[in-house]
């Protein structure tokens, strides 16, 4: 979209795309084609506006999206002070062909509206003014020009990650301080030299034969790139020609036959994302009629990622798992090819556009991730690759993007590298070292030593990946992160995490929440309203379940299962699955001296079988969790509290023992007034084996804490304490407080000290009282010292 100026009258400013340019002598048709498409509410599916309704937005200028009116539509977008959009005071960029746009020049601070028209080839229609601000404190973030940009990008290779001078360096290091690490990248590929290669596969029609496929494919391939990356390291030219033989052998197969991306996509890419790479890398060793066979079969590729994108569109519509990773690899292979393929331009193009506007699907600027902590290291793998890439060749920096500024802090907050597992959502029993290369690329990008010190913590070395290599910098030093905020949320995807000694292995509780507006698709699960807890490195209350392939039956029918997690059944029911409209949504959250406090409301997630389910948490730092839950049913059902644990939960009357050494926790159910326990450490179904392999499960329990009888309505009021081994003589002691239109809690400390956590339960009263407090809000609490004084309060009101 390369875009020239047209006309230039006082302040009017006209912008057109030539290519795309349509004749204003052709015969205007009437706009009533496109009327009436315009300014539509997205679907579920599709982007939403962008700029917001009044937004201040973080960068400048900022991203443009919009609905698509339909196939063959070219767009206009203005831009003024003014929602009437005058001619002496408007900025016109037209010829627009895709619903999305980033301007080349940076708007000045101050309030403006935005408007966006179309024509399917004819008159333009302009749909309505939307306003949004632009802060002095914007980071400058403009379209690149390609035209300059690829006039960068080095005619030599390599061209990928170690362009010109970086090349030299990285080899210094590899035979410097990266030395012990570049030795083990090449004891892996000396057993791999020589090494059998798998033959083209079948089309997999199975789960189990999609997971064969992928687990057979995927490890020679990752071997083709590191022998040429350790030829790239080392110049030994056996690596080299073991990745020649391989890229041969690879790109042999028929790019439009089983491993086709429309037939199973886990191949196609894998073997561009890894082939294009070590081609780059082993380029001089490759005869002209050798690059004759492999280089149709790229460009062949390549051009299906292009195709696919732009058949959903992805700008509009990116809610696709797998198609989140293509932008980058189709970006890389532009790059590798900028100079040999004229095509090469547009797809670098569009490849960076759907960065600077729809990517990620499934995260906001506040930087949160849907997919979980999981998916979230892999599919930043994939990006940073690019944004990497994209760097080192031409100067232009992705990672200014705020999602990119904001998303390691996802991972540091929910996936801490201590913790034990990683939830929300698919492959949540993992460990968060993995995380570890990627959030050093992070440190380096943003130059953020909070980040760097993930890594360290990760156990991770930094010449053990390719992604590390390409943002190696040993200047940049770890910091803890204990002196950020305790608490953070990211609304986008409906997160909030409490910490009471983020960085301190030792003395560090996690309280995990979510409520999320994405539903439980994907790889997301039925979890609304959903917490974990990990302690000192231990997980306590579990999300729970294994991924032995996407959709086996105990993927789906147990691990994203709302039964799987800490959540709520309905006469033994949970949320409905894989719906978007089954959302939650985080109504407040507030992080005080003392105390944090988040708020959810899930009830659309069941379908219609609840008219509220609002859960509110307080947190008493540090380590107490104080629960109250509200529902009500559109008809008499039970309703079923769950937790679920490592180990057998010890039942004492109403309270629950869990342990998980060092890490216990004591939860005193004070709510309802009757409720039946029960226990198994069974999963329903049991997770499957796939191949030879057999993998190792482990048992976990499910405790269900039930109503008797059907009612409307059930409230449950739980205390959650969590604490070492070996000190229940330092915990509180526990009891229930009945107030005026408040329930609550009493905790007395061994010290003297005292707390009392109220709610409200009376809607139309102008004050509640509970437990010698009176407030107008829905929540409140105050903490007192031995002496009587109160040393903290939190009191969250209806506005809040």
């Amino acid at each position: 979209m390369s875009l020239k100026l047209r006309l230039a009258i006082g302040s009017v400013v006209v912008l057109l795309v030539p290519s795309l340019a349509w004749s204003a002598a052709k015969t205007a048709r009437s706009a009533a084609s496109v009327e009436g498409k315009l300014d539509v509410p997205p679907a579920a599916t599709q982007k939403p506006y962008a700029p917001a309704w009044q937004e201040v937005v973080p960068v400048n200028p900022p991203p443009f999206i919009w609905v698509p009116v339909g196939k063959g539509a070219v767009y206009t977008l203005q831009v003024s002070r003014s929602k009437d959009f005058p001619p002496g005071d408007t900025l016109t960029f037209e010829g627009i062909p895709t619903s999305v746009f980033v301007p080349r020049k940076t708007f000045d601070p101050g309030d403006w509206h935005w408007r966006y028209g179309a024509s399917l080839g004819g008159e333009t229609a302009y749909g309505k003014a939307r306003p949004f601000t632009v802060p002095a404190d914007a980071r400058p973030f403009p379209f690149p020009d390609f035209d300059k940009a690829l006039r960068g990008v080095a005619k030599k290779r390599p061209r990928l990650f170690f362009p010109g001078k970086r090349l030299e360096a990285i080899r210094q290091a590899a035979a410097g301080p990266l030395k012990a690490d570049v030795e083990t990248l090449c004891r892996r590929c000396d057993r791999a030299i020589g090494r059998d290669l798998v033959a083209e596969p079948p089309r997999p029609k199975t789960g189990p034969e999609r997971v064969h496929v992928m687990r057979t494919t995927r490890p020679p391939m990752d071997e083709m790139e590191q022998c040429a990356l350790a030829y790239l390291l080392t110049g030994k030219r056996e690596y080299g020609d073991e990745a020649k033989r391989r890229l041969l052998h690879f790109f042999s197969w028929d790019p439009e036959g089983s491993t086709n991306l429309w037939s199973y996509d886990e191949p196609a890419m894998w073997v561009m994302m890894r082939g294009t790479r070590a081609y780059d890398w082993t380029y001089d060793l490759f005869a002209p009629s050798e690059r004759e066979k492999v280089e149709p079969v790229m460009k062949a590729r390549a051009e299906h990622f292009y195709r696919h994108l732009k058949r959903r569109p992805f700008e509009s519509n990116p809610y696709e798992s797998h198609a989140g990773r293509m932008p980058g690899f189709l970006g890389e292979a532009a790059l590798s090819f900028a100079h040999e393929w004229p095509e090469a331009r547009g797809w670098l193009e569009y490849a960076t556009l759907l960065y600077y506007t729809s990517y990620p699907a499934w995260g906001g600027d506040d930087g949160g991730w849907q997919e979980g902590p999981g998916y979230w290291s892999a599919y930043m793998s994939f990006a940073l690759h690019y944004v990497a890439a994209l760097r080192n060749a031409t100067g232009i920096d992705l990672a200014a993007k705020p999602f990119f500024q904001n998303t390691p802090y996802y991972a540091l907050y929910t996936a801490t590298p201590y913790h034990e597992h990683r939830p929300f959502g698919d492959g949540a029993t993992g460990s968060p070292r993995g995380l570890g290369h990627v959030m050093y690329a992070f440190s380096t990008l943003a130059q953020n030593p909070h980040f760097r010190w993930y890594h360290r913590e990760s156990g991770l070395s930094v010449g053990s990946s390719l992604l590390t290599l390409a943002t190696y910098d040993p200047h940049l030093q770890a910091k803890s992160p204990e002196g950020l905020p305790p608490a953070r949320l990211f609304p986008a995807v409906g997160l909030a995490a409490f910490h009471t000694a983020l960085g301190d292995k030792e003395n560090d509780v996690t309280f995990l929440f979510r409520s999320s507006p994405y539903g439980g698709v994907s790889h997301g699960h039925a979890d609304q309203n959903a917490f974990v807890v990990e302690a000192f490195g231990r997980g306590v209350a579990l999300a729970t379940g294994y991924y032995p392939w996407y959709g086996s039956p105990h993927h789906h029918n147990w691990t994203r299962a709302t039964r799987s997690v800490n959540s709520v059944l309905v006469d033994g029911e949970g949320q409905a699955p894989r719906s978007w409209d089954a959302k939650g949504e985080i109504t407040a959250f507030r992080s005080v001296e003392g105390y944090d406090y988040v708020e959810g409301e899930a009830a659309p997630a069941y379908g219609g079988r609840l008219k509220q389910f609002r859960r509110h948490v307080v947190h008493v730092r540090p380590g107490i969790f104080v629960i109250f839950d509200r529902l009500a049913a559109a008809k008499p059902a039970t309703f079923q509290w769950l937790l679920h644990a490592h180990e057998k939960i010890g039942i004492e009357g109403r309270t629950l023992t869990v342990r998980r050494e060092p890490a216990a926790m004591d939860v005193h159910i004070l709510l309802p007034a009757q409720v039946r326990l029960s226990q198994t450490d069974a999963y329903d179904p049991e997770p499957e084996t796939v191949g030879q392999k057999r993998a190792t499960y482990q048992k976990t329990w499910h405790l269900t804490a039930e109503t008797p009888r059907p009612a409307e309505t059930a409230e449950f009021l739980t205390v959650l304490l969590v604490h070492k081994k070996g000190r229940q003589a330092q915990l509180p002691q526990v009891r229930h407080v009945d107030g005026a239109g408040a329930v609550g809690v009493h905790l007395s400390m061994p010290d003297g000290s005292a707390e009392v956590v109220a709610f409200r339960t009376d809607t139309r009263a102008a004050e509640v009282s509970c437990g010698g407090l009176t407030s107008r809000g829905r929540v409140f609490a105050r903490g007192r010292d031995p002496s009587g004084k109160t040393i903290r309060n939190l009191d969250v009101g209806d506005t809040d």
